[in-house]
This record gives structure tokens, sequence and C-alpha cells, in this order.
């Protein structure tokens, strides 16, 4: 009687994962990968110069029997892990909504997160790739601090309080002194760096969806906009004049997929695209995982594109010292620059 030989460390492997998925004997399972092992040394001995590659594919094959085993009995958990988490898509209106029950819904899922917390990656033309963290606390502080291969002091550190925002790029160029350009927010607005320079970190809190529709905005809508959207026009007074905000919105999931911002003449002056959508809060919130904002210089071209991509949001958790956190950094040796009392010329 011909002995059989044991199975091999793969097959075995093989055969102990499989029985234990299906929860049955693992003896059972044996004997299939028993005749592949047998296939794979047939073909492995009979022919030296050609057929050992059928035996490198007969255990590509115990292995592949595994991998449908478990697509199919655990619906691909495993492998879906290394890819993007579909989901389905929330309904929140069956049918086109009133201007009332629209911005009811966008003020109710902005005021569910009071702090946001995520790791990001950021890149934007000109500078390498950043990886850093970002976070934020309604309605006007962020934090958003990144480096290269996440070093924050290869980086740049950009925030806002309830007082005042500031950029400072830590890795200064060569011969360059390094400094913080900051700004108190109504001196800011004011200044004649405001028409040359139109930044305002509200854009990024924005652009994450959290959009409060104030009361003492006019809000006009919802038109049918492009590729099905509804369309929410809003106006805000502002030293300036008046400042027109442009809310692109998917009608059944309510969520915001393109904010533009237009000055008092009509002029563009940034925008903000969201995408790669994920829901929390038992479904009630959807918030973005990748974000480009778009800001566009006074002649209306455009002056500079910031690809924000983050990883799973933590909501209403952070941690820490908040004067710390939210304050403006004041290191020795970097120059303070005000960007209130800068002359645009």
């Amino acid at each position: 009687m011909e002995r059989r030989k044991p199975l091999s460390r793969l097959a075995r492997t093989c055969a102990t994962f499989e029985a234990n998925l299906l929860g049955k004997p693992v003896q059972q399972h044996n004997q299939s990968f028993l005749w592949m092992e047998s296939r794979v040394q047939q073909n492995t001995n009979t022919n030296q110069h050609g057929d050992w590659l059928g035996g490198i594919a007969l255990r590509w094959l115990m292995l592949l029997n595994v991998a449908i085993l478990v697509s199919t009995q655990s619906g691909c958990q495993i492998f879906r892990r290394f890819g993007a988490r579909p989901e389905p898509v929330p309904v929140v209106f069956n049918k086109t909504p009133t201007l009332d029950e629209l911005l009811t819904k966008l003020n109710s899922n902005a005021s569910a997160v009071r702090q946001l917390d995520a790791n990001i990656k950021l890149s934007m033309a000109g500078m390498p790739k950043l990886k850093g963290k970002l976070q934020l606390e309604r309605p006007n502080r962020i934090r958003m601090k990144a480096g290269v291969m996440g070093v924050a002091e290869l980086g740049v550190d950009v925030g806002s309080n309830d007082e005042l925002f500031w950029v400072w790029a830590r890795a200064s160029l060569p011969n360059q002194t390094p400094a913080i350009y900051y700004a108190r927010h109504n001196q800011f607005q004011d200044s004649q760096m405001r028409a040359a320079l139109p930044l305002e970190p509200q854009w990024l809190i924005d652009a994450t969806g959290l959009v409060e529709f104030s009361p003492n905005e006019t809000h006009q809508g919802p038109f049918l906009g492009p590729n099905g959207f509804l369309k929410l026009i809003s106006t805000r007074q502002t030293a300036a004049g008046p400042m027109y905000r442009q809310t692109l919105i998917e009608p059944q999931s309510a969520r915001i997929y393109q904010q533009t911002i237009y000055d008092a003449s009509g002029k563009r002056v940034a925008y903000s695209d969201s995408s790669e959508f994920r829901t929390y809060a038992d479904g009630q919130v959807s918030l973005p995982h990748k974000i480009v904002l778009h800001v566009f210089g006074p002649d209306g071209t455009e002056a500079a594109v910031l690809n924000v991509t983050a990883d799973d949001f933590r909501l209403n958790s952070l941690f820490g010292d908040p004067d710390r956190m939210w304050s403006m950094p004041g290191p020795e040796g970097v120059q303070m620059i005000n960007l209130a009392e800068m002359s645009s010329q």
C-alpha cells in the first residue's frame, strides 16, 4: 500500500484556515489540498525544465482557493480594508426640499459636530507632499500642522482662533528670514492686503461641510444646478461689500460637494470641491475625506490649489491644553509680520 506523503506547510496552512472559516473538520479539507499537493509534486518531478511552472501555478491555486472562500464567506472584509470602503449614500430627502427644510438639515449636520480631528496629507504645487494633523473646533478654530514625512519642523503651521489667524512656514527657503504671517480677523477685513490676498481660514472649515447658514445672511434657492445638484445662493455683508457663496448640494443626501465664493463685483475669489464622503454619528453626519481648495488672485487667475486628504475623522474628542492648541506660536528668532499692516503694493 502506497504511503502518502504528509502535506507541505503551505497546504496544511491553507486547509486549516479554510476548515476553521467554515467550521468543518480539518481532515475533510486536507483531502482536497492533498490532491493539489500531489499534482504539484508530480509536475515538479516529471519535467524539471518546464512543468515546474505548473507547480508554481498550483501553489497559487491553493492560495486562490482560500481567497475565494474568504470573499464569499466574509464579504471580502479582509481585502476591503486595503481599499476604499464603499457605503450606501444616506437618503435624507425623497423629494426636492424647500429652502427651510434644506437649511434646517444643513445646520443640523453642522451643529452635530463641535470638534474634528484627523490625520491628513497635504499637497500643493511647488511644495513637497506633507503629512500631519488637522484639528478644528467650530465655529472658527482650526489648527493644521504638517511636514515632510510627518516631521513638523519641516513643514507648516496654520491656525486660527477667535481673534486672529497665522501661517508659519517652518522650513524657510535659503536666504529667507523665518517669519510668521498673521492678522486679527477684524483688522484684516479692513486692510489693503485683503484685496490682494483673499485668505480666510473659515473656508477650510466650511469645506468639510460644517457650514453654518446664518439667519443674518440672505439665502435664495434651492435652484436646479449642474449635474442634478441643488444650488443655494447666500449673501453676507462685509466691510468690503457683499460676498456671495454658491453651494452645490446633492439632493437626496444633502451632502455639500462644492462651495464658490464671489466678491462684490461678482468675481470668483475661491472655491472648494469635496468628495469621498463617509457617514458618522450613526449616519447622521456626512464628512468628505478629500478636499480641494482653489484660491484666485486679484486678476482672476488661479493663485493656489491646496489638496487635503483625511483618514477617519474623530468627532468631539479633542484633548489637550486649549490655550496651547489654539494659540499662535511665538518661537524665538522668528519674525512676526502683521498682514493687516502691510501694503498691497
